[in-house]
């Protein structure tokens, strides 16, 4: 064999063969073998074909901002906050105009976003309260049966990396089972915070703007858990006066109640100390973080991490989810004061400028033709927290509300050159549950067949196909309660939405007020509509003009078809484990990170030199 493969004729051109060409020359060169020839032909026919796939097959980075609005973008009609790096990857690709999140909070959403299904079939979309996952230090997370697109990709030889921030838990049993860590979930490397930057990140508080005194003082109080504890004290005294229980019973329940509510407020009173942590990988490397130097510090982790790639030619998948632009807001010294609307403007121009350095990193590797590149919201400005967020454009509503246009339209680009075309715009209903299905396709690799997978592919919209929404209908859930419905028929150009949910605003705003926060899920946040509210969203996608039987002839025929659809989405759901149940609500010492106990503080110290940081 190895004789005759000496005397195959070298190629006549310097480019890639065809599969035939390939064919043709190894005929030639084992004619004088017909089994050899035909061993050949038969192993390259295998083969062939995989390794054209495999040289098709990009690599992927995702930007995933925090908190920011559809309206706090320059190509989604902002043209005071600076956004070029951003539209640039807009003007490179396609601009997705009706990209939905699966829920208008972080950990829901996200949950959704990696896995490619509604965070209600499997315990994370959240309760009216709390919404989302809060302590580090509580048991609860991601289930380890959920498979996300990073783990297909690494199936598939990929190298990938969640930078910045995860939100979906960490511990269960002890303080280093991490087992919803994100290297359990497919990442090779995590560099960043398993919590949320929240307010009370900020060593001074001066940049919460309307939520004050974030933890002990406001959202405690609205768990009111001292007056649980209190009143289960007061009635079993009152059972042990009537001889109903044993002196040792009311010292048990009695010391577990004020243990349960001295934890919880301690950790909720050191909120900075307990929850603003880093890690990398398994390790915390500091202890509170340093929310300033968050964004460059991300920025040269993921501009090493494509330099190592792109030196040992493995493929990749990079996820960089910024904290930007969520409360706490204290962006790097060199951004600060350089935006038109304070530090709010100054974290998304930060950003701009961090997504900018990793793009032209991808330019410089020369790795910018074959990569996917993806840039979204987890949900919609936080609107009640005044100047300290952010805009959502012309729709109505805001982060926490699941039903509304301003908490889950999200600011959606997608650039691939190779397949993509410049300026693209996609404006049918599509979802961040997509992406998974989506990558499946480009990657020739299964779904999970033994569970329902909510996203679909829109491979074909993000390459200019003229055809509907692959979705029927889109559920919007608000924790676990189902707010709105979305229906694209197969034909006509109208997407339809029910609301089963009006929210309660402050009269002449779509804000639930800077007193609550957030509007929750239930009343008295919101009003639930019999039958709901319909909207052409279309036409009206600013929600202006209810549709009525009087103002359109199809309202009873679409309501009836909407109505049909959640019946039979209520009998698909199966009862799972709530991992936003009170019992895993509350924090665990046990389960605390710490990088320097009993102390737990440390700081990273980083060389940012080389990313000769400047605002634009």
């Amino acid at each position: 064999m190895a004789a005759q493969f000496r005397h195959i004729p070298a190629a006549k051109h310097h480019g890639p063969r065809t599969d035939e060409e390939s064919l043709s020359w190894v005929r030639e060169g084992v004619s004088g073998n017909k089994m050899a020839g035909v061993l050949w032909m038969v192993v390259l026919s295998a083969v062939l074909p995989m390794i054209s796939r495999a040289d098709d097959r990009p690599n992927f980075v995702f930007f995933v901002a925090d908190d920011l609005g559809i309206g706090d973008v320059g190509c989604f009609g902002n043209d005071t906050l600076r956004t070029p790096n951003i539209d640039r990857i807009a003007a490179n690709g396609a601009k997705l105009t009706q990209h939905l999140a699966a829920a208008a909070v972080c950990t829901p959403s996200r949950s959704a976003f990696l896995t490619g299904r509604l965070p209600v079939r499997f315990g994370m979309a959240g309760t009216d309260r709390p919404l989302a996952y809060i302590f580090l230090a509580a048991p609860s997370g991601l289930p380890r049966s959920e498979v996300t697109f990073p783990q297909m990709a690494k199936d598939h030889g990929y190298q990938t990396a969640l930078i910045g921030k995860w939100h979906l838990g960490l511990n269960c049993k002890w303080v280093g089972d991490h087992c919803h860590h994100p290297n359990k979930f497919g990442f090779d490397y995590f560099y960043g915070f398993p919590g949320s930057n929240a307010p009370e990140c900020d060593p001074d508080n001066v940049t919460a703007g309307a939520t004050g005194k974030f933890a002990a003082d406001r959202i405690y109080t609205r768990f009111r858990v001292w007056e649980v504890a209190l009143s289960v004290f007061l009635g079993l005294l009152a059972l042990k006066y009537f001889r109903y229980v044993q002196w040792k019973t009311v010292i048990v329940f009695s010391v577990v109640g004020w243990s349960t509510v001295i934890c919880t407020y301690a950790f909720w009173a050191n909120g900075r100390q307990f929850n603003c942590v880093m890690m990398r990988d398994d390790d915390v490397i500091e202890q509170p973080y340093d929310v300033s130097t968050m964004t460059p510090r991300m920025t040269l982790e993921a501009t090493r991490f494509l330099e190592e790639r792109k030196a040992k030619k493995e493929p990749f998948l990079l996820e960089v989810s910024y904290w930007n632009a969520h409360t706490a807001l204290l962006p790097y010294k060199e951004f600060r004061g350089k935006s038109r609307h304070g530090l709010y403007g100054d974290t998304v121009e930060e950003m701009d400028w961090s997504i900018g350095v990793v793009m032209a990193t991808l330019e410089r590797l020369g790795l910018t033709n074959n990569t996917f590149v993806y840039f979204t919201s987890d949900n919609g400005a936080h609107m009640e927290i005044g100047d300290a967020g952010g805009w959502n454009g012309k729709y109505k509503g805001s982060k926490g509300q699941g039903g509304s246009e301003g908490g889950i339209r999200m600011p959606t680009l997608v650039q691939w050159p190779r397949k993509i075309k410049p300026g693209t715009v996609v404006t049918e209903a599509t979802s961040q549950m997509d992406i998974f299905p989506t990558l499946a396709e480009i990657l020739k690799a299964p779904l999970p067949q033994d569970r329902v997978m909510d996203g679909r592919n829109i491979l074909p919209l993000l390459g200019g196909a003229k055809k509907p929404s692959p979705h029927d209908f889109l559920f919007h859930y608000c924790g676990d309660r189902l707010h709105a419905v979305r229906y694209r028929p197969r034909k006509g150009k109208v997407t339809w939405k029910a609301h089963y949910a009006s929210y309660n605003w402050e009269p002449g705003t779509t804000r639930c007020g800077v007193d609550r926060l957030v509007c929750f899920c239930d009343v008295p946040f919101v009003t639930w509509n019999d039958p709901p509210l319909l909207y052409d969203v279309t036409n009206d996608p600013t929600e202006d003009r209810p549709i009525s039987a009087d103002s359109n002839p199809k309202y009873r025929e679409v309501l009836d078809v909407i109505m049909k659809a959640v019946a039979e989405h209520r009998q698909n759901l199966t009862e799972v484990p709530n991992q936003f149940r009170i019992p895993l609500f509350f924090p665990r010492p046990w389960l605390q990170p710490c990088c320097n106990f009993p102390y737990c503080n440390c700081q990273e110290k980083v060389d940012l030199s080389p990313l000769k940081i400047t605002a634009q």
